[in-house]
């Protein structure tokens, strides 16, 4: 299953954070670390961007929306929330 984005908006693929080495420091089994205020992602598709296809881009993370269809999980965000392209 596959999506096409409109009004403005990029499909993307979240990068996965790499885990940090292990501290010394003993945490309840249940603590989750802070996720970064910003995300880096991967443009797949988009509706009208002039971004290539394949490029890195950072945006906020809390402006990503999460799409659920069916077992497929598809990630969207508007063009305008781009801060910076990775090179």
């Amino acid at each position: 299953m596959n999506i096409k984005p409109h009004n403005r908006h990029l499909l993307v693929k979240m990068i996965e954070e790499e885990e940090e080495a292990k501290t010394g420091f003993l945490l309840p089994e249940d603590y989750e670390r802070p996720k970064s205020e910003h995300v880096k992602v991967k443009v797949l598709d988009d509706s009208a961007c002039s971004l290539p296809f394949g490029n890195y881009v950072i945006v906020p993370r809390h402006m990503i929306q999460e799409i659920e269809i069916g077992d497929t999980t598809f990630h969207l965000v508007q063009e305008n929330y781009i801060l910076a392209s990775v090179e």
